[in-house]
């Protein structure tokens, strides 16, 4: 009995000795490039601290840039050869860069599934549908996410509204635009010590266009015809723009000259109490201040026709380059990742988009978690276009026109030209 005990001791020695050969002959360090977003940079170094743990072989590297920067980065990097193994990637980019050859098909069974179908099971309805090309996935929702409004209740009580109370809220952008002016402040001097209302400004064009969005959205303007010709400056489009963004400037309500710009934290006139109503996503309560964090309150955005709504619906996924050479273990990981949907949203306001988020405890303790999970409903994704950056910049050059005092026809018309010249060179 010893020696038969001996021997098996010696064969599980031996199998243990060979497992941890294999384990280092096959250790993988999974490299992820992510957009700069603290809460967000926490959590997923947590997640991959808790992989490491359970896989010791597989340890990680992380780098991280402002949104504006990482694109250009992570393309430089792609292009000298060095792309990392996984990337947070805008669904608008997935047809430039999977007809670039950038990203991964989807390994189904590295994430325990067998189909296309038995993994859009486990997300909410079209959270995956910005992550396909001709029906093949090449990413993981990150965050699904649309846009509500964001008001802080303190500000409006002091000059007698109610916010908490939904009879209160604004429902046309008509509403939108009394309410800040109702609750805006100026000193002595008529300088604004506080304002109602204010757009993004001095970002990239994506930070733009998910303002702008829902909006051409509600007025029935299309960026492109079915031909793919610009028709950035119809007449729908026109009128989109003057009633939303010029109306800034003509009603003296706010405009680029009052906006704080910071690419971590695009919302930081808000989140430092010097806004009452802004438009954002789930993802911005992580970055307010102590005093904005205890005083808000989420409402649907404004809209054209109030019995039709529309809004914006986009994905910063997560997915894998086609260049990693640890393709199975990174998009493993990946979904190891992203399947902690409450965590993500406790830790970083991100909605993975998994079926049944708006029922989670975690939902259930975010303030809006039921007005976002509605609102999704109503989005449409981005137009889609192998050049979209450079269009995304067009329009966001014909508003920074508007706002120095160009009619709304010429900046588009300007803008609708130079979409169709960088279509032209593609």
């Amino acid at each position: 009995m010893r020696s038969f005990k001996a021997r098996n001791f010696l064969i599980a020695a031996s199998m243990a000795a060979i497992g941890m050969a294999t384990g280092l002959a096959n250790a993988a360090e999974l490299k992820i490039w992510h957009h700069t977003y603290p809460p967000a940079e926490e959590f997923i170094k947590q997640k991959a601290a808790e992989y490491t743990k359970l896989h010791p072989d597989v340890t990680f590297q992380f780098q991280s840039d402002p949104h504006g920067d990482y694109e250009v980065k992570l393309l430089a990097a792609i292009a000298a050869g060095e792309a990392p193994d996984l990337i947070n990637v805008l669904d608008y980019l997935y047809p430039k860069f999977v007809s670039k050859g950038i990203l991964a098909e989807a390994n189904l069974p590295a994430m325990g599934v067998k189909t296309n179908e038995e993994l859009e099971a486990l997300y909410s309805p079209g959270a995956l549908k910005g992550l396909m090309i001709d029906n093949k996935i090449y990413g993981l929702p990150e965050e699904l996410n649309t846009f509500a409004l964001f008001m802080n209740k303190e500000h409006f009580a002091e000059v007698g509204i109610d916010v908490t109370d939904k009879a209160n809220w604004p429902k046309s952008w008509d509403d939108l635009f009394a309410m800040a002016k109702k609750v805006q402040k100026k000193d002595d001097s008529g300088n604004f010590t506080r304002l109602g209302f204010n757009w993004v400004f001095g970002l990239d064009g994506f930070w733009y266009a998910m303002e702008y969005w829902p909006i051409l959205n509600q007025y029935g303007c299309e960026v492109l015809d079915a031909a793919g010709k610009a028709t950035i400056n119809s007449p729908q489009c026109v009128a989109a723009f003057t009633d939303t963004w010029q109306r800034l400037v003509t009603d003296g309500i706010g405009g680029p000259d009052y906006a704080t710009v910071n690419p971590v934290n695009a919302l930081q006139d808000f989140s430092d109490g010097r806004q009452s109503m802004m438009m954002a996503g789930i993802w911005s309560p992580p970055l307010f201040g102590e005093d904005v964090k205890k005083n808000y309150v989420v409402a649907p955005i404004p809209q054209k026709d109030p019995a039709n709504p529309k809004t914006l619906l986009y994905n910063y996924s997560m997915t894998v380059t086609q260049a990693s050479k640890n393709q199975e273990e990174a998009w493993r990981f990946l979904r190891f990742l992203t399947s902690d949907g409450d965590g993500y949203l406790r830790h970083t306001g991100y909605v993975t988009g998994l079926k049944g988020w708006e029922k989670s405890e975690a939902a259930k303790d975010t303030i809006g978690a039921d007005i976002f999970a509605d609102q999704l409903q109503y989005g449409t994704y981005y137009w889609r276009s192998l050049t979209w950056n450079e269009e995304g910049k067009a329009i966001k050059d014909a508003i920074e026109q508007m706002m120095q005092g160009t009619s709304v026809q010429e900046a588009l018309d300007q803008a609708a030209k130079q979409i169709d010249f960088v279509r032209s060179q593609n």
